[in-house]
């Protein structure tokens, strides 16, 4: 496989990363899971634009230019890592405004940034792993429509689910805040709070909240899931379950995000990767939400 601009092969990046993401393309057929380590280093080649650190604002501009020239098909002799990507984007016929919104939503990192509302930080997390959904599930072979709905509402949970396992993290790089500031202020809870990394019932409260959208959005995807797809959405179940049972944990144990961060173990999220095999391809169709 070719190299990427950091020098490894797509398919050690993804092991390097230690993702999630590793354990569940497990369930892909050879060909496709090497085209999804492609997709995958290019999502980190340009998310590490962002946060590394030794680059100014313009370097980073500059980059990310690049690979949005890459997308288009734009880009002067391009090298062999780009020439794969751009390959994989006409070999599955991939909207190159899919892969572009990828892009822009990594730069909306490169400055840290508020949200004000849910609104707000939707457009966000659906450009950074929605669209990330809607590139995946067209490599993974999904012929049907309702796919991109479960594509789109489960970047949304992954997302959430990620941003309240690392609230510590983001904030200790360039406080970085991915909670609605609508939300801390009804339940009580500040960016001074934040800061201080206090844990209260404003905070549990504030917690209780954002875990109840994620797993609104968890269930809308599973809603979206229909037997002509349930194959090819393998490795997609398996993200599912891994992260919503890491949400599970992280509730579990009282929202104590500034001690630890959560993560399931290599045996637990094999499991899962197992179960989600098992389950799809004699599982039932997963049950619809009421009608409202």
């Amino acid at each position: 496989m070719s190299s990427t601009p950091s020098g490894q092969s797509a398919s050690e990046i993804v092991k390097r990363s230690r993702s999630n993401l590793a354990f569940a393309l497990a369930c892909l057929p050879k060909r496709r899971r090497q085209d999804m380590y492609v997709f995958y280093a290019f999502c980190r080649v340009v998310d590490d634009i962002a946060d590394d650190p030794g680059w100014t604002t313009p370097e980073r501009l500059q980059a990310l230019d690049h690979w949005r020239a890459v997308v288009r098909g734009e880009a002067p002799d391009g090298g062999p890592f780009e020439r794969d990507l751009l390959q994989l984007r006409h070999r599955y016929h991939i909207p190159a405004e899919d892969m572009l919104a990828i892009i822009d939503g990594v730069a909306m990192d490169i400055e840290p940034r508020r949200y004000q509302n849910w609104e707000d930080l939707k457009l966000y997390c659906y450009r950074v792993a929605s669209c990330v959904g809607l590139v995946s599930v067209r490599i993974f072979g999904c012929s049907d429509e309702r796919s991109k709905d479960y594509a789109i509402n489960l970047g949304y949970a992954l997302q959430i689910t990620n941003i309240l396992r690392d609230v510590r993290a983001d904030w200790e790089n360039g406080q970085r805040l991915y909670l609605p500031l609508d939300d801390l202020a009804a339940a009580g809870y500040s960016p001074d709070d934040l800061a201080s990394l206090t844990y209260n019932e404003a905070f549990v409260r504030l917690m209780r909240q954002e875990v109840a959208r994620a797993r609104s959005y968890y269930l809308l995807a599973r809603a979206a899931l229909v037997k002509r797809d349930r194959r090819p959405l393998l490795a997609a179940e398996a993200m599912r379950r891994i992260y919503s049972e890491t949400l599970d944990l992280l509730e579990a144990d009282g929202y104590r995000v500034f001690d630890q961060r959560y993560r399931l173990s290599s045996l637990r999220k094999a499991r899962l990767v197992a179960s989600a095999w098992t389950k799809g391809l004699f599982g039932r169709r997963p049950p619809q939400p009421a009608p409202a």
